[in-house]
């Protein structure tokens, strides 16, 4: 039997509590929750008690110097992505980071560049492009007869993802990296990307509104890809919006439910509904669907157990490409944050 993978968490947020409560629905023998740190030691002290984790730390410096820890999550605010990544991946540890992994694609080539000269694993978490549901939506795109009797030939994918956050200083202040792109915006390009299989589109042409901070507070973003093919988005932190996708061929469609970035139900045009339900929670969440994170984890264990140092679900160069569109989009629309 493998030995358990040994977890530390730099950040004790409201993400963190949920990639926690997920882990705990997955067998215990699999995973250690061995450190967590935030800035606060009461703070991480009192996560550390909700959560069973062995140890709390009051500088994330401690807990990467911590030889216990083989791993570490980062959910920490945007801004500080790119520095915990390159303090951890010194210290000899493997990195999963939420998304977005830094600020902008050149932060990024800078940490996927430093993990491989380390011989590490870095993957940024995008717990999207693991849910069965879409493993099985990239099948069924590929598969003849879904396109022979369903879709038929794709011509158009369509996402919204809209809340009202404008109460959330961490999305509004430039410093930390906010704005609607970066913090909602980012999955539904991950739809976009997932559907056309990695194909860089043509042109990308981008409208924002802005906040009197700078950031922008709604996105739509038009794309345009070879032989005709369009996709749409619009991502707002100030207006909620249907919060679904649509997937449209020539011969018929496929809607991903509310909330399609963590969707357990598709919707066919032909009335057909596929559910992929996800296990139950063992501790009140703060996002829905939050136990779907369980598979990221789980991915996460499979590369390290196999010796890998990228992700086959996400790689560095599907993180690097959704990271350069982000750049043009803020190009276009005017955002720029100090660290650009």
């Amino acid at each position: 039997m493998a030995a358990p993978t040994r977890w530390g968490f730099l950040g004790a947020g409201l993400i963190t509590n949920d990639f926690v409560v997920a882990m705990r629905t997955l067998p215990g023998l699999d995973h250690k929750r061995v450190a967590v740190a935030s800035r606060d030691l009461l703070r991480a002290q009192e996560f550390s008690l909700k959560h069973d984790i062995e140890r709390a730390y009051g500088s994330y410096k401690e807990l990467v110097e911590d030889s216990d820890v083989e791993v570490v999550y980062i959910s920490t605010v945007n801004s500080t992505h790119k520095e915990l990544c390159i303090l951890a991946l010194n210290h000899g540890k493997h990195v999963i980071c939420e998304k977005p992994i830094t600020l902008n694609l050149k932060e990024a080539q800078e940490v996927f560049a430093l993990a491989t000269t380390k011989g590490l694993f870095c993957m940024e978490a995008v717990w999207t492009r693991f849910f069965p549901l879409y493993i099985q939506l990239q099948k069924q795109l590929k598969c003849k007869d879904t396109i022979d009797t369903i879709l038929g030939d794709v011509k158009f994918v369509q996402a919204y993802f809209g809340i009202s956050a404008m109460s959330v200083q961490r999305v509004l202040d430039p410093n930390l990296g906010g704005g609607a792109l970066l913090d909602v915006g980012i999955y539904c390009l991950t739809l976009i990307d997932m559907v056309y299989g990695g194909e860089m589109p043509e042109s990308i042409c981008a409208s924002g509104a802005k906040t009197k901070s700078g950031v922008d507070k709604t996105v739509c973003v038009s794309m345009k890809y070879s032989n005709g093919r369009m996709a749409q988005f619009t991502a707002s932190i100030d207006v909620p919006l249907p919060n679904t996708g649509l997937i449209s061929g020539t011969k018929g469609s496929i809607n991903i439910c509310s909330p399609f970035w963590s969707s357990e139900k598709i919707m066919f045009s032909d009335g057909s509904v596929e559910d992929y339900l996800l296990p139950p929670s063992v501790m009140p969440l703060n996002f829905k669907n939050s136990t779907g994170m369980r598979y990221e984890i789980e991915g996460v264990r499979e590369c390290l157990l196999a010796h890998q140092a990228q992700s086959l679900v996400i790689p560095h160069s599907t993180t690097e490409r959704i990271l350069g569109y982000m750049d043009e989009i803020r190009k276009q629309i005017g955002v720029v944050f100090p660290k650009d």
